[in-house]
């Protein structure tokens, strides 16, 4: 069994799929379950596990969307790759069963913004938003465009043959950027991202605002925000 040098979620144990996470002497250390192994049945090693889980496929969503994942690259501490860092923020707003409000698309907090009109159907994430204004230190000259990206958690399945819950991940396409007008983002879903949402009955959506260089690159973010 091998030593974690870093630890990721602060102490942990249990197991998740043919992984064993065990905490001995103040260190964490991970290996495979043996092929005899039966994870516990409690609830709390269930709530354990269906929380790791949940962490990890809400950290993959944002980790899959290139924006978000070079912002949290910048910020992230050393010995942590980025997928684990996202994890670890979020560790403590994930439920067994659900995401909390103060999930975080984006490290830490950035500019405010206000979402006047929102409407998150099949056809993915639409939202308006007041003028951002010259306080958010935005340099137009440097940061001509600007985006959305979205994360919506799906609940309440209409039928067995799809999971709990799933996570579909969008961002809008580059837009100019105009701090004294209202902006309008629509982050479009594919196909296949249709034939999920359409199997849930309850939504939960976050986005985050980000400004972009001439290269393509996020510069400035805004806090994330829970639509409703």
């Amino acid at each position: 069994m091998a030593q974690l040098k870093k630890t990721v979620l602060g102490k942990v144990s249990g197991a998740v799929g043919d992984i064993v996470f065990r905490e001995r002497d103040g260190k964490n250390y991970i290996g495979l379950r043996p092929g005899s192994f039966v994870p516990g049945t409690d609830p709390a090693s269930v709530a354990r596990r269906k929380r790791f889980l949940l962490t990890l496929k809400s950290g993959s969503a944002i980790n899959s969307l290139l924006p978000l994942k070079t912002l949290w690259a910048g910020v992230k501490p050393s010995g942590l790759s980025t997928f684990n860092y996202i994890v670890k923020t979020n560790y403590q707003f994930v439920t067994p069963s659900t995401i909390s409000d103060l999930l975080k698309l984006v490290p830490g907090n950035g500019f405010g913004v206000t979402v006047t009109d929102n409407n998150v159907d099949r056809l993915g994430v639409r939202a308006t938003i007041d003028p951002i204004g010259t306080n958010a230190g935005i340099i137009t000259a440097t940061e001509p465009n600007i985006m959305i990206a979205s994360l919506v958690f799906l609940s309440l399945p209409v039928d067995e043959s799809v999971g709990a819950y799933s996570i579909l991940s969008f961002v809008s396409p580059p837009q100019v950027i105009n701090l004294g007008l209202e902006l309008n983002f629509n982050a479009a879903s594919t196909n296949q991202q249709q034939l999920i949402f359409d199997k849930y009955q309850s939504t939960k959506t976050f986005i985050s605002v980000f400004t972009l260089n001439s290269a393509g690159l996020p510069v400035h973010f805004s806090s994330t925000v829970l639509l409703t």
